[in-house]
């Protein structure tokens, strides 16, 4: 008899997790677009990326092939390392992060949905020069959260919102964030 309570009680316990529905990605839209799938990998949508380079045309967005052989042995190859997208400051509408190159200087750049428009921020600095041993960095995003990091003096970052993770091979480099519509960056290293 016990023994009968007692999975029922297991069962019951495993029915409330097959009955809860994960609404969280529901919620963010992207006013009338969508993101394709290449090779079962989410990708920017190439109106996007057009729009940003007609408005910047000295730059040039990161390619796949300029990535290191040291950084695939890091990585799978199906990966696509260059972008990415999350909702960086809570509108419910998707934003974009790229890596482009300005001249042979590896730089970051968000594309920042709003309704019918987009708009643009390129970071200021340079995360590497380009050299033939080619392009190692990459971008994720970072949950909002905390992150805490020993450097001479500790130093911690909490974010309310996602962000963008900018690794080196597999080394965390950068944290950029939105906050009172300025980005802002968290230096990891």
């Amino acid at each position: 008899m016990n023994g009968s309570i007692s999975r029922f009680v297991f069962f019951i316990f495993l029915l409330s997790f097959y009955g809860c529905k994960d609404s969280s990605k529901e919620r963010i839209i992207d006013f009338e677009r969508s993101i394709p799938k290449q090779n079962n990998l989410f990708t920017i949508p190439q109106k996007v990326k057009n729009d940003f380079l007609q408005k910047f045309p000295k730059l040039e967005m990161i390619k796949k092939e300029e990535y290191s052989n040291l950084f695939w042995d890091f990585y799978d190859r199906n990966m696509i390392p260059n972008e990415c997208y999350t909702d960086i400051n809570n509108d419910q509408i998707l934003d974009y992060a790229v890596l482009i190159k300005d001249g042979n200087q590896l730089k970051l750049g968000i594309i920042f949905s709003s309704h019918k428009d987009y708009s643009y921020w390129i970071s200021p600095f340079s995360m590497q020069n380009i050299k033939p041993e080619r392009v190692h960095f990459c971008i994720s995003v970072k949950p909002a959260g905390r992150t805490d990091v020993v450097k001479k003096v500790p130093e911690s970052l909490v974010i309310k919102k996602n962000g963008f993770l900018l690794k080196n091979l597999e080394q965390d480099c950068f944290i950029f964030y939105e906050t009172n519509k300025e980005i802002k960056m968290f230096k990891m290293l």
